[in-house]
């Protein structure tokens, strides 16, 4: 069986659930960093995808293209060790889950290429190493531009985002009740909302070692006041079923 090819972008909260799962069920695979617009030509090559959007993360396996962080994820569960994230008994509330943890992610999205998009220091903490210096303004601006019209950005609600980042972290803060998971067993659904709290303000853990740049651009300061709780659960998930194994950064390869 070949080593798998997962493509990433490292800051990406979508990459860190596949790669989460990943490094749940203990699966030796090989991690390509992606940089956004310069990535793109042989992301399409490669995924046979030669018109409209194309995204990270994607994994490549054995002829196999699998181009969604959860797509990715279910897969680990035939290919991996680790017990089951999608276990048949709790199908529908997985998945229930994991949408609701995907609109938070969407609605911060917005919010944090918006200050991304308004602090040059933020674009720059964006870029990998190889980017030469002398090129690294104009880059850093372009690759702004380039994620603001990819997800249409520039047409959105911030004040909306918010309002359903809060209708959603109310849910969970419900619906979590002092558990330590959010179903009887640990599931994709918990890995799922834990990453969308990163975009609340990032985890401090190894396999996400973001930049003071970074860390502002993904943090929503009055909501993660208001829902520290929520924090403190994704803070011990991470310290103890976060995996060591795939730790990101610009330079993964």
């Amino acid at each position: 069986m070949s080593r798998p090819l997962f493509v990433a972008a490292w800051f990406s909260p979508w990459s860190e659930r596949a790669r989460f799962a990943l490094d749940h069920h203990r699966i030796d695979y090989r991690e390509e960093a992606y940089v956004p617009m310069l990535g793109e030509p042989l992301l399409r090559l490669r995924t046979r995808v030669f018109r409209g959007p194309v995204t990270v993360p994607v994994l490549l396996h054995d002829g196999h293209v699998f181009r969604d962080s959860v797509e990715i994820a279910r897969y680990t569960d035939r290919l991996g060790k680790g017990t089951p994230l999608f276990p048949a008994s709790a199908e529908a509330e997985v998945t229930r889950y994991v949408e609701l943890a995907t609109g938070i992610m969407e609605a911060s999205r917005a919010l944090s290429v918006s200050r991304m998009a308004r602090d040059e220091r933020l674009q720059f903490e964006n870029l990998p190493p190889s980017v030469p210096a002398p090129l690294r303004p104009v880059f850093a601006r372009m690759g702004t531009r380039f994620m603001t019209r990819k997800y249409r950005l520039d047409a959105r609600d911030l004040e909306q985002d918010r309002a359903t980042i809060r209708r959603g972290l109310e849910r969970l803060r419900t619906d979590l009740r002092g558990r330590d998971t959010l179903l009887p067993d640990f599931t994709f659904a918990d890995i799922a909302v834990a990453v969308s709290l990163t975009m609340l303000r990032p985890v401090e853990h190894p396999v996400l070692p973001l930049g003071p740049g970074m860390r502002a651009a993904f943090t929503e300061p009055g909501l993660a006041e208001e829902f520290g709780d929520l924090l403190t659960w994704r803070d011990k998930l991470y310290a103890e079923r976060r995996s060591m194994q795939g730790a990101a950064g610009p330079a993964a390869a």
